[in-house]
């Protein structure tokens, strides 16, 4: 059994004292009540109770702005796939040897993936007014950082005998990167662009809290109102869609990786 030394005892002390100390710091700033939390405990299970009755006369408004929902995110996550796809390997130290192209590369892609989701459709409602469209775009860069990281990561770490053997036979970059690139990194570009739209499913729903279309629109206009078993039937068949993209969407996957 190991026994801690005194150096290393400090240290967790004064790790502790730094860590409790910001906590209070931290707490003090936001104004963080103990207090109010629990004297607000309550009011959860009234939501609750309001949210037990659901109204299935809304179905068909639902229905309509859920089948925007998953267009959205279809839409979205289309642009991004077919654009991240050659994005991807300006990315990689492997594919693209021209440093000021590689460097400019992973810093546009670090700065849309810095960007929240939620910001981008707010600054597209702005140009373009309320709907679908800015929803669309916002999904489209938000998915294109996501997938664009996760593939050129993917091409840093191919297998680079693959490469190696297909130059030797005098190929060009293009024909390298359909013949030996391609084929190690599909299955996964394509399990990236599944899982991306099944995110997409719950990210557009949180857009439309900003005018960006989809069933997220009419949700935060029954919460601004009220109207709580609107709001529980809409949560309701939110979720039991996600469910069922997940499940299809994890068959897929299953098959393809």
């Amino acid at each position: 059994m190991s026994v801690l030394t005194l150096k290393t005892k400090i240290k967790i002390f004064l790790f502790t004292v730094i860590f409790f100390t910001l906590l209070v710091i931290s707490a003090i700033s936001i104004e963080f009540n103990i207090v109010d939390l629990i004297l607000g405990l309550p009011r959860i299970g009234d939501f609750i109770f309001a949210l037990i009755k659901p109204n299935f006369n809304y179905f068909p408004t639902i229905f309509q702005k859920l089948i925007e929902t998953i267009q959205i995110s279809l839409l979205g996550t289309t642009i991004a796939v077919i654009i991240s796809f050659p994005f991807s390997f300006l990315a990689s130290s492997i594919t693209m040897k021209n440093r000021i192209v590689y460097n400019f590369a992973r810093i546009f892609m670090n700065f849309i993936r810095t960007v929240p989701d939620i910001v981008l459709a707010s600054i597209f409602v702005a140009i373009f007014g309320i709907g679908a469209l800015p929803g669309i775009i916002a999904i489209s860069l938000f998915s294109f950082g996501i997938i664009t990281k996760l593939l050129s990561e993917d091409i840093d770490a191919i297998d680079k005998n693959q490469v190696e053997g297909v130059l030797a036979t005098g190929s060009n970059l293009i024909q390298t990167i359909y013949f030996s690139i391609v084929p190690q990194i599909l299955p996964n570009f394509i399990s990236y662009s599944l899982y991306t739209f099944e995110v997409n499913i719950r990210v557009s729903v949180v857009l439309g809290f900003v005018g960006a279309g989809g069933i997220g629109q009419i949700l935060i206009e029954n919460i601004r109102l009220g109207n709580y078993a609107n709001v529980s039937m809409i949560v309701f068949i939110t979720f039991i869609a996600v469910l069922i993209i997940d499940y299809v969407s994890e068959k897929l996957r299953s098959k393809i990786v």
